[in-house]
Formats: structure tokens, C-alpha cells, sequence
């Protein structure tokens, strides 16, 4: 799989130069998750964001409780995970696997430096999560 077309086909990314997106490919990773398997645990700090290539996911509210209840479903093109790990939050959720899922995964710090030389990703980043939450979801609320 060509990590740099797979960036380039996600909204947050589509319209950045191939040299911006080289970079970016170079410290993003590709990771498959088998069916079931948690991503990512509600509670927990966010360390990296993922970008759905295949598969789906659902999130979950309240995994380790007596009645979980899933809240979403994401399929291939979506992303989630970002604003926890961009806030250094915990997660307010747990996604797993619907079905073996292949994910591209950037950790935080990658991220971090990533924005920092291209803020106009981290515009769209707030601008994806106000639509997909709404304007008065509060951050903590992310994934």
C-alpha cells in the first residue's frame, strides 16, 4: 500500500502538496486490526489518531461496564482519535474492529511536529470535528 495516496485520499489531508504529504507518509504506519480486537480504550490518553483505509469500526461508550452501548459506526475514509490526541485528553470511548480493519496510525508526537510546520492541517482537524460534533461539543467529548 502507497501510504502518500491513501493520506492524499482523506479530506483532512487531499489538499496539501505531494512534498507535505511525503513527510507525513514517512512517519505514518499501517496497522490491521482483527474483528473484535479494541483500538483504542476509553480512559485512556490519546497517543496516536487513525485514519480508517479498510474495514469499520464501532465506538463504544462504556466497554468495561454491564451495558455498553455503541454510539457510532466509522467505515474506510474516516478518521478518529484526533482531538484526544491532540489535547492530551483521555478518550471518552473505545473503538473496535467491526470486521479486520486496516487503519493508518500517526502517534501524537509525529502529529504534533507535523502541525506545527503545517498549521492548516490542524484547522481542518477542528473544522472536522465542529462537524462532526457540533459547535458546542466540548473537546473532551473526542475520541
Amino acid at each position: 500500500m502507497d501510504v502518500g495516496a491513501l493520506l492524499k485520499q482523506t479530506p483532512l489531508f487531499e489538499h496539501l502538496s505531494e512534498d507535505a504529504i511525503d513527510l507525513l507518509a514517512q512517519s505514518t504506519r499501517i496497522q490491521t486490526y482483527r474483528t473484535g480486537q479494541v483500538i483504542l480504550r476509553e480512559g485512556r490518553v490519546g497517543a496516536a489518531f487513525f485514519i480508517l483505509v479498510s474495514g469499520s469500526v464501532e465506538v463504544v461508550k462504556g466497554s468495561s461496564g454491564a451495558e455498553p452501548v455503541v454510539v457510532a459506526t466509522l467505515g474506510a475514509g474516516e478518521f478518529f482519535g484526533e482531538i484526544a490526541t491532540m489535547q492530551h485528553v483521555p478518550r471518552s470511548a473505545s473503538v473496535r474492529a467491526r470486521q479486520e480493519t486496516t487503519c493508518l496510525v500517526i502517534w501524537r508526537l509525529d502529529f504534533e511536529s507535523y502541525i506545527r510546520r503545517f498549521p492548516e492541517v490542524a484547522a481542518k482537524v477542528a473544522s472536522a470535528f465542529s462537524a462532526r460534533f457540533g459547535d458546542g461539543h466540548d473537546p473532551e467529548d473526542a475520541l
